[in-house]
């Protein structure tokens, strides 16, 4: 009996459960900046210039303080070598009898490499920067600069893998290194806009491969003022690429696409949802013309008729009631469209609300939606008010 119970909620339950239609719509947007720039300034100037004066100093100085602690170590040795072989040679003379099978290892001078320098010049990495775009500008006098300032390469290091067995037995080298840039973007009067840090990854090197790890060992020593030389141009160039991005979301209008999940509820046997149908496709007409301007003006009745038609529906309403046409469940999907329509209306206000309410409700679909698009709808309501309100 207690199985039938159990069966027969599961049977009930299941005939009130209307079934969900995940859709989603590709629109194309125009993601506007986060300092946005006034339409006459919008020109791009670029230099360049290396921060490494300190670093090979630095390198200078400790590479005198090893050689003089060398010859220190050096000259300690050799005292004592001095003083052994004298009294070697002194048994000699008394004995008249070799003691050579007694000497001891002379003392080596130990060699110390002279350190490889940072590049001060910054050679043609003005070529570097001069390539980089940001979506509504282009380069010319009268707008904002990007200053890039070119650190040293820090905690370059060389590894190795080992593969292979017996004759065929070989070595793979390789090194990491850093190497980052300090951007600083101002405009005319000289007022910083922007500072970061970019391009500060570990990057990779290949080395090749060798038969044994002193082969590498002789050729690095030979090679290793071109290793890092490599890898400083490479290293450069690439601190550098990496502002592209970070110029583009702060100060770009960019066209970009969205992947928008809309909901809308499949045909159910006990009620007519195509109400519900009419309000998906007006908001799937709606923000599929979103992209035609940067303040989505062109969509923006459009967009308030799809968003009236879910809040007529919404108007039944009955979140104690599963059994009710619009009950807590279809209400739910329909606050999630309402947030995603009114991010594109400019509603910041309305999209916090509908957002509330789905994280209150109890519907684990809605609430794992939301979850999932709080991020972009923050950002969306940054961009909004820095260029529009």
């Amino acid at each position: 009996m207690k199985y039938l119970i159990i069966l027969f909620a599961l049977f009930t339950s299941s005939a009130y459960a209307q079934n969900i239609d995940d859709n989603f719509i590709n629109f194309s947007y125009i993601q506007v900046p986060l300092i946005p720039i006034d339409q006459d300034e919008r020109f791009l100037q670029f230099e360049v210039a290396t921060d490494v004066v300190s670093a090979n100093l630095d390198s200078t100085t400790n590479h005198l303080i090893r050689k003089k602690n060398a010859m220190d170590l050096y000259e300690k040795q050799m005292s004592e070598w001095y003083s052994k072989m004298g009294l070697l040679q002194q048994v000699e003379n008394t004995i008249a009898v070799s003691q050579a099978d007694k000497y001891p290892l002379k003392p080596a001078l130990q060699l110390i490499l002279e350190p490889v320098l940072n590049a001060t010049d910054p050679g043609n990495l003005l070529s570097s920067a001069e390539a980089l775009k940001i979506s509504g500008f282009q380069n010319g006098n009268n707008g904002i600069l990007v200053s890039f300032k070119v650190s040293p390469i820090r905690d370059f290091r060389i590894t190795y893998k080992k593969t292979g067995l017996a004759a065929q037995t070989s070595y793979t080298y390789s090194c990491t290194y850093y190497l980052s840039a300090r951007m600083i973007v101002s405009n005319q009067d000289g007022t910083v806009l922007l500072e970061s840090t970019v391009g500060n990854t570990k990057r990779t090197k290949s080395l090749g491969k060798y038969k044994s790890t002193y082969s590498f060992l002789d050729w690095i020593m030979k090679n290793r003022e071109v290793v890092y030389g490599q890898a400083e141009t490479q290293g450069r160039i690439a601190a550098i690429q990496a502002a592209s991005g970070l110029l583009q979301s702060k100060f770009g209008f960019v066209n970009k696409s969205r992947r928008a999940e809309v909901y809308s509820v499949k045909k159910y046997k006990d009620h007519d949802y195509t109400d519900v149908t009419r309000a998906y496709n007006k908001t799937s007409e709606a923000l599929l013309i979103v992209g035609k301007s940067p303040d989505r003006s062109g969509a923006y009745d459009k967009l308030k008729e799809a968003r009236d038609m879910w809040d007529v529906i919404l108007e039944e309403s009955n979140l104690q009631n599963r059994k009710e046409r619009i009950n807590a469940k279809i209400s739910s999907i329909i606050w999630c469209n309402i947030a995603e329509i009114s991010v594109w209306m400019g509603d910041f206000y309305r999209v916090e609300a509908e957002t509330q309410k789905i994280k209150n409700s109890s519907i684990f679909k809605s609430k794992n939606h939301i979850n999932g698009e709080v991020s972009f709808y923050g950002d969306q309501k940054n961009r909004w008010k820095a260029n529009f309100e």
